[in-house]
């Protein structure tokens, strides 16, 4: 069982390192819509083809050794107000999603993720927690108020990414929608905010022969 120092620890970094790619994000494209920092890592440049540390290891490395100097309120774990087996968080990721379809260059994904939704297929993965869960439209199903999650391995998000994302060379491979591919199960995958808290999406790809409007 990780301890709740560990946990912390590994909270902390992951929470800085996270910050580190969005700064330089909010640098490099300051027009950009507030739906951006949804986008990937790969989105950002980070490279994880090396057989040494990726930019974003080397991101928490930097940030790590700053974590000292942080404020109470950056160095506290996050509340459990993100906690995927309650019907308030779905409530939020399907509002997520459709702000996400707001953005032309999201909207496709967006659509996708909420039609996953609504049809029971959409996964949430929070490997800082060690769960993952089935979403569920909590419109069409108001009566439920949490489901039970399926227990992951607790691992920080630069490796969970490194694991999951499906690269073709030194880029991360899409699939036909443009999502990007989780290398173990194939689905669609997505990387993003709800609320405070970063996610990990995915949804079945597209049957051959289905047009995605």
């Amino acid at each position: 069982m990780v301890s709740s120092v560990d946990l912390s620890t590994r909270l902390t970094a992951t929470r800085l390192a996270l910050k580190a790619i969005k700064e330089q994000d909010d640098n490099s494209t300051a027009t950009s819509s507030s739906s951006s920092r949804a986008a990937l890592p790969g989105a950002y440049g980070v490279d994880t083809s090396s057989s040494t540390n990726t930019r974003l290891t080397q991101l928490l490395a930097q940030y790590a050794q700053t974590a000292g100097v942080e404020t109470q309120t950056e160095t506290t774990p996050q509340a459990s107000s993100g906690d995927i087996t309650q019907a308030g968080f779905m409530k939020d990721l399907k509002a997520m999603l459709e702000d996400l379809s707001k953005d032309p260059d999201k909207a496709s994904q967006a659509k996708a993720m909420l039609e996953a939704l609504a049809a029971g297929t959409l996964t949430v993965s929070d490997p800082s927690e060690g769960a993952q869960i089935k979403a569920w439209d909590v419109k069409a199903d108001s009566k439920t108020t949490s489901k039970p999650a399926t227990e992951i391995a607790t691992t920080g998000w630069s490796d969970f990414l490194k694991d999951h994302l499906k690269r073709d060379g030194s880029a991360y491979s899409k699939s036909a929608s443009g999502a990007y591919v989780d290398r173990i199960s194939g689905d669609n995958a997505f990387f993003g905010s709800v609320g405070s808290r970063y996610y990990y999406l995915t949804w079945p790809q597209a049957k051959p022969g289905t047009l995605t409007v």
